[in-house]
């Protein structure tokens, strides 16, 4: 994955496709001689650093100019890459972008592999490894929590802490080793209590920065929360008024859904993914059978479960049992209770039987509970309030598996120092800490860890 730097390459910057405008973006020593093989500058116009040019774009097969376009230049090391950069805006569509990056690769620079620019950013040292894949997670951010998020960690508020924490680390270690290495010449031990505050200090930060990590991970991924209940309970005319459009049928029929559909929306800034499931009940035909098993299925693939009951009636066996097949799963869940249009007669007793604290009165015919239910949503999935100076520093599983590691390996010097252990052991655990500190930002990163991040990026990024 350490392709060789000293090159020009070149690629496509924005998605392909009709659009009003489309970049093209090259860099590397020889990015603006190739440029200005394709592009040539209006009478009066020069390229200079961090200036816009006007100019046309000429085919160097015949010569014939195909499109208008601006060309910015970027000279190294004040770029994205600390290289010579341009970027060619022309016409969006496929001619004229292609045509201009084929007459790039035709002026000698090479096809960029996939996050190729961003790659020689980190190895020349403008961002550290947890900025670059911040890159990437803006570029996929499915809503505006999880940009924000992604924002700050390019602003590098991540980075920071772990620099911070491995740099005492290393400092300690540091003292430690020259207790062993130099014994003979009586270096005075650190003192075990200063020890133990430099790792509880270690630990304390950690902690700090894996704090609300499970929520990040919603951030980035979204919930899943899947509709289940008994037949005609009113899962997919909820399913529909949450939508806000008919993506569900909904009859007087018991079990018209067979098959989990699924549909994305956003709650409280984050992106849900909603699955109508089939309806559970004993006695079930072939078909609607396995409908059931696929709602097994889904539940255990959700975050939430959404219980509906048509609270318009005393609660049935089907109730029970879609109650049981949700503890057996063991995913929190709301009881919407539906209908509410029509008076609701199911009682507190009977809900306590099926063993759910959070109820909402609902009813999908006329909306009513839906702001209820949000507020439910919010605070179960402790979402409520976050804002863009409040949201998880950790939302890249990668980094909160690192982190997690790295209290491991902390705890496994604290009980060293605990068990009157020599430095050495002690040693140890510092030692992981820091080099899975150092593969989040970067520094002790492998080959084969670049590899795997950055051909995740799209080309051109």
């Amino acid at each position: 994955m350490l392709l060789d730097t000293g090159d020009t390459i070149a690629a496509l910057a924005t998605a392909p496709g009709p659009g009003a405008i489309a970049v093209v973006r090259a860099s590397g020593p020889d990015a603006v001689a190739a440029a200005l093989k394709v592009f040539s500058p209006r009478p009066g116009e020069r390229i200079a650093h961090r200036h816009v040019t006007l100019g046309s774009l000429t085919d160097p097969r015949d010569g014939i100019a195909f499109d208008e376009a601006l060309l910015t230049f970027f000279r190294g090391p004040s770029s994205y890459t600390r290289q010579d950069l341009v970027e060619i805006s022309c016409h969006g569509g496929s001619a004229a972008a292609g045509t201009c990056l084929a007459a790039l690769l035709r002026a000698g620079c090479r096809m960029a592999e996939p996050g190729e620019f961003t790659l020689r950013a980190f190895l020349s040292g403008r961002i550290d490894l947890a900025r670059a894949e911040a890159v990437a997670d803006m570029v996929a951010a499915p809503n505006d929590l999880s940009l924000k998020s992604a924002r700050a960690q390019l602003g590098g508020s991540l980075s920071e802490s772990v620099w911070a924490i491995r740099e005492q680390l290393i400092g300690l270690r540091a003292q430690l080793e020259a207790e062993i290495d130099f014994a003979e010449d009586d270096v005075p031990p650190m003192p075990r209590d200063q020890i133990g505050a430099v790792l509880e200090s270690a630990q304390a930060q950690v902690a700090a920065a894996l704090k609300g990590s499970e929520t990040g991970q919603l951030l980035r991924t979204g919930v899943r929360i899947t509709l289940v209940g008994a037949p005609n309970a009113g899962k997919s005319s909820t399913m529909n008024l949450l939508l806000g459009r008919d993506r569900a049928i909904v009859t007087e029929e018991a079990g018209t859904t067979r098959d989990i559909l699924e549909e994305s929306l956003s709650v409280d800034g984050l992106t849900v993914v909603l699955s109508d499931t089939a309806g559970i009940r004993s006695g079930a035909g072939r078909i609607e059978s396995e409908g059931i098993v696929r709602t097994e299925r889904a539940l255990g693939e959700a975050d939430l479960a959404l219980h509906l009951v048509d609270g318009s009636r005393p609660l049935a066996e089907a109730d029970y049992l879609t109650a049981d097949l949700i503890a057996r799963v063991g995913l929190p869940a709301i009881v919407l209770l539906n209908k509410s249009d029509l008076g609701t007669v199911v009682g507190d007793v009977e809900l306590e039987r099926i063993g759910i604290a959070r109820q909402v009165p609902f009813s999908a015919l006329r909306g009513d509970g839906v702001d209820r239910l949000q507020e439910e949503l919010s605070d179960l999935l402790e979402t409520g309030g976050l804002r863009a100076n409040d949201l998880p520093q950790t939302t890249n599983r990668r980094h909160i598996r690192g982190l997690r590691q790295a209290e491991t390996e902390l705890s496994g010097s604290e009980r060293a120092l605990r068990d009157g252990l020599p430095a050495d052991f002690i040693c140890i655990g510092l030692a992981g800490a820091i080099s899975e500190l150092g593969q989040i930002t970067g520094e002790d990163a492998t080959e084969d860890l670049l590899s795997a991040i950055f051909t995740k990026f799209c080309i051109g990024k």
